[in-house]
């Protein structure tokens, strides 16, 4: 029978740390659980806190956009009063080049052949008449002057 227990004894020894090694097994796993849900929960405010930076940074982002869009808006708002200023002075000059067209043509009309050479007649005679009324000034004296005859010539007057 001495046998025997020596078999049992080595029976419980073994059972006994079957028993210890369960205990330390359950002991891991219960930390392993408690480690992941304190890393979970970390993980879930981590992702709450991302996730408001997120928004925090799209509202940001939508009012400079907001901004800029403004900013162009009225970009193109001077950019279609400036094209439609073009657009009327082009008009303006557009209109004005057939008046000026208009008016050389009425300006060719009236330097046609008999009223241009009516005209140039007229012009010549009345410069023949300057010439004459000139000649027959100095034909007859200078009357106009106050020369005394005791001067240089130049203004001044001897005594």
């Amino acid at each position: 029978m001495e046998q025997m227990t020596t078999d049992i004894a080595v029976l419980e020894r073994a059972l006994i740390v079957m028993a210890v090694c369960l205990v330390i097994q359950t002991l891991l796993f219960v930390a392993t659980g408690v480690g992941a849900f304190v890393a979970w929960r970390r993980a879930s405010a981590a992702l709450l806190d991302a996730k408001a930076a997120a928004e925090a940074q799209a509202a940001e982002l939508r009012a400079h956009l907001i901004r800029i869009s403004g900013t162009v808006e009225e970009a193109a708002l001077a950019l279609r009063r400036g094209t439609t200023a073009v657009d009327d002075v082009m008009s303006d000059v557009r209109d004005a080049m057939g008046t000026v067209r208009n008016s050389v043509g009425t300006v060719a009309s009236v330097v046609t052949a008999p009223r241009a050479a009516l005209a140039l007649g007229l012009w010549r005679g009345v410069q023949m008449w300057r010439k004459r009324r000139a000649a027959r000034r100095e034909d007859h004296g200078n009357f106009g002057t106050l020369d005394s005859g005791k001067g240089d010539g130049n203004g001044k007057v001897e005594q």
